[in-house]
């Protein structure tokens, strides 16, 4: 399954990102899930040094990979659950972290980090399309204060390199 997100940040409007999550059984681990950035390449790059903002922060069930950039306009980022490590829930782990992290999609989460931990503004409407096996399966849009309250203040096209 994919999400696309067309344009999160608020005055950048061709510079988005896809999650991609593969398939998987309930009750192992959460695979990471990676988050693939493409765009023109300066907002990219500037990009690509705020997203390691997020791979500093230290939340208690998930971690974010450092920001990679692949090339021009490309950057690669993870998601990466830590909320029952190597066991299994079978374990006696902590299932409402895991359960919170497999059914929250990783776009919300993003894009709350993104305004609380990187001061990153975002889009006043945030446009996701869901997708499984290439088939489109929903699009919406939401508005921002649906998904993280309040936004950040720094501009993505303002950001120095």
């Amino acid at each position: 399954m994919s999400i696309k997100v067309p344009a999160p940040f608020a005055g950048v409007s061709d510079l988005g990102f896809t999650a991609q999550y593969r398939a998987q059984q309930f009750n192992e681990p959460q695979r990471d899930v990676p988050l693939l950035f493409e765009g023109p390449p300066n907002p990219t790059e500037r990009l690509a040094g705020i997203l390691q903002l997020l791979s500093e922060a230290r939340a208690s069930s998930y971690r974010w990979s450092d920001p990679v950039l692949l090339g021009d306009g490309v950057v690669v980022l993870a998601y990466r659950d830590r909320s029952i490590g190597s066991e299994t829930l079978d374990d006696g782990a902590r299932i409402t972290e895991y359960v919170m992290n497999l059914v929250r999609p990783v776009v919300f989460t993003f894009l709350h980090d993104c305004a609380a931990i990187a001061d990153l503004r975002l889009s006043d409407v945030i446009e996701m399309r869901v997708s499984a096996d290439r088939e489109p399966v929903a699009g919406f849009s939401l508005p921002l204060s649906d998904i993280v309250r309040p936004n950040g203040e720094r501009l993505l096209w303002g950001v120095a390199s």
